[in-house]
């Protein structure tokens, strides 16, 4: 029974109420999904998390003598007496294939789709060759350059802030409690990023609040991301904001704000990450 796909039909797809699910019994467990039949063509749809080489031996062995796949997939679609299966259709990474009797063999299968492959990787490769031959490419490039720049200039000017200021505290307990947090949180380079982005931020805020007359709910989001240079996660921003409410001059004003865009008026700070951090 080598090379051989031996299915039974499990259900309908309660979703469309036309894809049949078949189960293969052999050569592994695994799933066909058949979302049509027509003129003895089966397109099957591959699950997520099958390789092509995996998929093309199970659509290989429905054309074995043994295998059973033709007539369940007539009977499951309850076809005439005439309906014949001749071949499969699937889609495979955007290149789509037709596996006939004549073609059936695992390694045919996987040479033909990777030819789909090359010749789909060529076919975008002149597309964006020409694109890039256009006025429309010129204007995307300069006005990518144009915010690349202003990024580069804007983060530059945040590390020169941080360099030459200095973060302000509600009192001296305040920097107390920083100077522990520092302590506490420098030892790796996750926890030490957080130190960074939240004295950046922290800075920045400062800076654009004098240069600009503006209040911290104006300013603390622009000033959140141009802070954001290395990259931190969802759990880092909340632990900065955590801290910063507690040790930062304007921080009371920064936990409204924060708090504010998840609803919640109480006390405490909201954590997008829903995690609990102690600054102490």
């Amino acid at each position: 029974m080598a090379n051989t796909t031996i299915v039974y039909f499990d259900e309908i797809w309660d979703y469309d109420k036309t894809t049949r699910i078949f189960r293969t019994v052999f050569p592994k467990r695994d799933t066909l999904w058949v979302s049509s039949f027509e003129d003895g063509i089966a397109t099957v749809d591959p699950m997520c998390g099958s390789t092509i080489t995996e998929f093309a031996e199970t659509v290989a062995g429905c054309f074995a003598d043994e295998s059973n796949f033709g007539d369940e997939v007539i009977k499951a679609f309850e076809c005439d007496e005439n309906a014949t299966f001749t071949g499969i259709k699937f889609e495979f990474n955007g290149v789509t294939l037709v596996v006939t009797k004549e073609n059936a063999d695992k390694d045919k299968i996987y040479e033909e789709w990777n030819a789909g492959i090359e010749a789909n990787a060529e076919k975008h490769r002149l597309e964006r060759e020409a694109y890039m031959k256009t006025p429309e490419y010129r204007a995307e490039r300069a006005k990518a350059l144009k915010v690349a720049t202003r990024r580069q200039t804007v983060e530059q000017e945040v590390i020169h802030i941080d360099e030459t200021t200095e973060m302000e505290f509600k009192d001296d307990e305040a920097a107390k409690l920083w100077e522990q947090f520092v302590e506490v949180n420098s030892k790796d380079a996750y926890s030490n990023g957080v130190v960074t982005y939240a004295r950046r931020w922290a800075k920045y805020m400062q800076h654009l609040m004098r240069k600009h007359n503006k209040s911290v709910i104006e300013i603390a989001d622009k000033a959140s991301h141009v802070s954001d240079i290395e990259g931190i996660t969802g759990f880092m921003y909340g632990c900065a904001v955590n801290v910063l409410a507690q040790c930062w001059k304007y921080g009371e004003e920064l936990r409204k704000w924060h708090n504010k865009d998840y609803g919640y008026e109480g006390d405490g700070v909201v954590n997008p990450a829903v995690l609990t951090v102690n600054v102490g």
